[in-house]
């Protein structure tokens, strides 16, 4: 619980200075405090020396001077090197309790569904920065995969190796596979954009994401650090 307290303040620290802005800033352009906007992001995430895919479409409101309310839906690929300590507990127990010896894999996709605050900093030029903060929850949808390696199966059968044996253990009572789940995460981050037509921007930036896995699987929390480039319409 702390830790989710101390990422609802860190929102509210950076959200803070710029609440205070009631007069006009000397250095902003009109595009600079636009009402809102919509983006559609795409970069790549890094997390236990996996890269996957970054994707997402993030939605803003203005309600104060440069200070935006946003939401966003998105979707990491595959961090499937979070899943590692959840099939290497299965095989563990597998080869221990049953004799039998499997290889596992699979995937870990993480759609995700934050929501919180954005401040922009007019700087006087076309480059705007900016930084955020967000709350939300991911829900991770597991796929494990287990390959026949060695040994005899619970029905009495010895698979060619290499064939998935995942629903024929499951069936026998001799494997449990995590289901999907949701967990908490939460968002820091920031980023400049750069207008290329009138309304229209590009965007960079930089977002560390935390996901509470460690509710749901035998992981410890998920931390991703990732790049986004984006494209959007401020209106």
């Amino acid at each position: 619980m702390r830790k989710y307290m101390m990422a609802a303040t860190l929102m509210m620290a950076v959200a803070a200075p710029a609440f205070a802005q009631d007069k006009q800033d000397p250095k902003e352009r009109p595009e600079d405090n636009a009402t809102g906007y919509v983006s559609g992001v795409g970069g790549f995430a890094t997390s236990v020396g996996n890269t996957t895919g970054d994707v997402g479409l993030e939605v803003g409101v203005r309600i104060a001077p440069h200070v935006m309310a946003f939401g966003n839906i998105g979707r990491f690929t595959d961090l499937q090197g979070e899943l590692q300590p959840t099939l290497a507990s299965s095989t563990a127990s597998l080869l221990a309790n049953q004799g039998l010896g499997v290889t596992g894999g699979g995937t870990l996709p993480a759609s995700f569904y934050p929501g919180g605050v954005r401040v922009e900093f007019p700087t006087g030029t076309r480059l705007l920065p900016y930084t955020l903060g967000a709350l939300g929850v991911a829900h991770l949808s597991p796929t494990p995969q287990f390959l026949f390696a060695g040994g005899v199966m619970p029905d009495g059968s010895t698979p060619t190796a290499g064939t998935d044996v995942t629903s024929a253990l499951v069936s026998a009572g001799a494997l449990t596979t995590p289901g999907a789940s949701n967990a908490f995460m939460f968002t820091l981050g920031g980023g400049v954009q750069y207008p290329v037509i009138p309304h229209w921007v590009v965007d960079v930036g930089y977002r560390y994401s935390r996901i509470a896995a460690d509710q749901t699987l035998s992981t410890p929390p998920i931390n991703t650090n990732g790049m986004t480039f984006g494209f959007g319409y401020r209106f």
